[in-house]
């Protein structure tokens, strides 16, 4: 089985220590703009030195903010429960977030209602993903939405999800115009809480990004806020460039953005220690011919790798990588940088795959055709993470000595060693022979992909809930999707 990190040699011991003590620098010299008064008393209130908005953080208090960070925590959906964290299994998490959509007759447009609900109905019948999450968010089909748009889009997650779910919906004055920022957000987690009557376990999580270089902006903090305040797991974010929003160093990103990282894990641990946290850097180059994030380029997974190892080196729980590309359509090579982000974490510690399907042109426009092939990539990645099995029995020694040189292993029944380590089936890759009449029977993989997606579409069915369920989120939903 996988024990450690894989992927260590690009990271040394004195690496990962040099890193650390400049972040320590960053903390004592610099410091993080922390843009919200309520978190500049918190942190006073525990000694922190605070000059205007500037928040400076010694190690003493660094040390003893992380030492209640909880290395796991359990997640619970409507139909299992979910661990998380270091040393649990990989959990793999659709994309979220992407406006534009790349069809599966090859037309770009832009993401709807109707094409959210078909990405739930794939999401919650897989055998890949574990967590719902929200794919898309403040798209054409929620204007007409009985309360707020950011509840009805919340609505929309919970009742198609049979699986935990992930939120990463921003509440800002376009999808919730009663309130501030924290008080949308604490609504759209009780909306949560009330439709699974459960009001005492984690039943979601979800994260912001904060605002790099070193900053951490005022709307970021109410969503931070209300999470802490309604006790769930907080996912803290950063998305920096090389060369505008980080240093153009390599090493001064991963410093600059685990040091900003660091400053809300703080926070949040002074507010409510034990709370569980995710750091979540998906942070990379920057094309600066176009000025353009480049998610797809080796420099990403390099830093993700940077970032895996100080949250090794702090034992806090990363979620960082995911089948992210800079191309514009399913083609050779979305395939190579989506597999190359998604390597990542299947080969660390990393807890969650996020982003894991569908993306392309860095989060801005999603692909049926890849979402559906980017899923039997990751049966792929879930087959590495599970590792080689190792023991004196799978040694096969005495196998060895029955069979004998030049003899071979046919015989009899497939032996329970080959059914348990070999991975064959693959409903969108094709793996048969390549003759003539293979290639005739396999067609070509976008027909495989759209059968897969029809058939599982078709398939899919509700979560059985109650009347009171129903009428929970009927109070949220525009009327389309009500039941």
């Amino acid at each position: 089985m996988l024990k450690g990190n894989m992927f260590t040699t690009f990271y040394s011991k004195d690496d990962i220590e040099l890193i650390h003590e400049s972040v320590l620098r960053v903390f004592e010299e610099i410091g993080i703009k922390i843009e919200d008064e309520e978190a500049l008393d918190i942190f006073r209130k525990h000694g922190a030195r605070v000059e205007g908005d500037l928040v400076f953080i010694s190690k003493e208090l660094l040390d003893k903010a992380l030492s209640t960070v909880p290395k796991s925590f359990e997640l619970v959906g409507l139909e299992n429960k979910l661990e998380i964290g270091i040393g649990k299994d990989l959990v793999v998490a659709p994309t979220n977030g992407c406006p534009y959509l790349e069809d599966w007759d090859g037309t770009y447009r832009g993401v709807n209602s109707d094409d959210l609900e078909n990405f739930y109905k794939i999401i919650n019948t897989s055998d890949v993903y574990g967590i719902s999450s929200m794919v898309s968010a403040d798209i054409p089909g929620f204007e007409d939405s009985p309360t707020e748009s950011a509840l009805a889009q919340m609505a929309m997650l919970a009742k198609y999800s049979k699986k935990p779910v992930y939120n990463i919906l921003g509440v800002t004055p376009h999808n919730y115009k009663r309130g501030s920022a924290k008080e949308g957000a604490r609504e759209c987690i009780q909306l949560i809480k009330k439709y699974m009557d459960n009001f005492d376990d984690y039943v979601c999580y979800s994260g912001m990004c904060v605002l790099p270089p070193l900053t951490v902006g005022g709307d970021a903090i109410e969503h931070y806020m209300a999470f802490a305040e309604e006790k769930q797991p907080i996912t803290i974010t950063t998305c920096s460039m090389t060369n505008m929003t980080a240093p153009p160093s390599l090493m001064g990103s991963i410093v600059a953005d685990f040091a900003n990282m660091l400053a809300v894990g703080v926070l949040i641990q002074l507010k409510e220690p034990g709370l569980p946290i995710i750091f979540s850097p998906f942070s990379s180059i920057t094309d600066m011919r176009e000025v353009r994030l480049m998610t797809g380029a080796p420099e990403f997974l390099m830093m993700c790798l940077g970032h895996i190892a100080m949250g090794d080196y702090y034992q806090i729980p990363i979620r960082c990588g995911g089948a992210l590309a800079d191309g514009f359509t399913y083609d050779y090579q979305a395939g190579v940088e989506s597999t190359l982000g998604a390597l990542t974490i299947t080969l660390t510690n990393g807890c969650i795959l996020p982003h894991a399907s569908g993306d392309l042109s860095n989060f801005n426009l999603l692909s049926f055709p890849k979402f559906m092939m980017d899923e039997e990539m990751l049966r792929y990645m879930k087959r590495l993470r599970q590792g080689v099995m190792i023991s004196e029995e799978k040694a096969s020694i005495d196998l060895l000595k029955k069979v004998g040189p030049r003899g071979n292993f046919l015989q009899g029944r497939t032996p329970k060693d080959y059914r348990e380590e070999t991975y064959l089936t693959s409903p969108v890759f094709n793996r048969g022979t390549c003759n003539e009449q293979g290639r005739a029977a396999a067609g070509d993989i976008l027909t495989r992909a759209k059968a897969v997606y029809d058939e599982r579409i078709a398939s899919y069915q509700l979560p059985d809930v109650t009347k009171k369920q129903k009428d929970i989120l009927n109070a949220h939903l525009p009327k389309k999707y009500q039941y």
